[in-house]
């Protein structure tokens, strides 16, 4: 009974948080990001799976829902979504393949019949903690003017090469690609882990393309030096 009011818990507060997040910003971008982590915390359909692997689903996905969901709202502008071809583009091939693995990968875990191991649980928590804190100092560098949504470039937007991003391209992504790998070892399974991640390996290399892309055509010779010395994912495999 504990388990399932800790559950409803997390529910309710993602789901009070999503509605007033839409109150202030109500877009087809915030209704997805509030999706992808609600659907995992509906506290239903739980059957006979480890009270364990389930909480440690809600958690992850109220922890780090709240913290995406908060940022977009808080660099969502309006003028930035725009339905046109670049954006159908960048929701099939981008946004849709990542929902999938955050989903899918949290269906499959609430589902795992396996008890959570410590070794398990310490390499979930070590992944979970380090990637999330990661995304939220790259986004923070970034500051509200360059991290969006949509590729898209504002006034006064400069290109960012120092701090995290001296190191590596795009720390952002880098950060979530290592919580997603947290969600991968929480399903305990080879083949639902390896699918999910290289679902949203896909996602972020295909919008890693067109933000490149878009990235030299603002910026010039200034991003192709930036990009030569520059590792894409990780420092030091350039």
């Amino acid at each position: 009974m504990a388990a399932i009011l800790l559950l409803q818990i997390n529910f309710a507060l993602f789901a009070t948080i999503f509605l007033f997040c839409l109150f202030r910003s109500f877009n087809l971008n915030i209704i997805l990001v509030g999706l992808t982590y609600l659907l995992p915390l509906v506290p239903w359909w739980l059957g006979s799976a480890q009270v364990d692997r389930i909480l440690i689903v809600s958690y992850s996905n109220l922890i780090f829902g709240i913290i995406e969901i908060v940022f977009f709202t808080l660099t969502e502008r309006q003028e930035d979504v725009k339905f046109n071809k670049a954006y159908l583009q960048q929701l099939f091939g981008h946004v849709l393949p990542i929902i999938a693995a955050l989903i899918g990968m949290s269906f499959v875990s609430r589902t795992t019949l396996i008890p959570v191991e410590t070794w398990e649980l310490f390499l979930i928590a070590t992944l979970f903690t380090f990637g999330t804190t990661l995304r939220i100092l790259a986004i923070s560098q970034l500051g509200l003017l360059r991290f969006k949504f949509n590729i898209a470039f504002r006034e006064k937007q400069t290109l960012k090469t120092d701090q995290l991003h001296s190191y590596m391209r795009h720390p952002t992504y880098t950060g979530m690609m290592i919580v997603i790998l947290a969600y991968a070892v929480t399903t305990h399974s080879w083949s639902a882990g390896i699918i999910g991640i290289i679902f949203a390996l896909f996602g972020f290399q295909y919008r890693i393309h067109f933000e490149e892309q878009a990235l030299k055509e603002q910026f010039g010779k200034e991003y192709e030096d930036y990009r030569a010395k520059t590792p894409m994912w990780l420092p030091f495999l350039n």
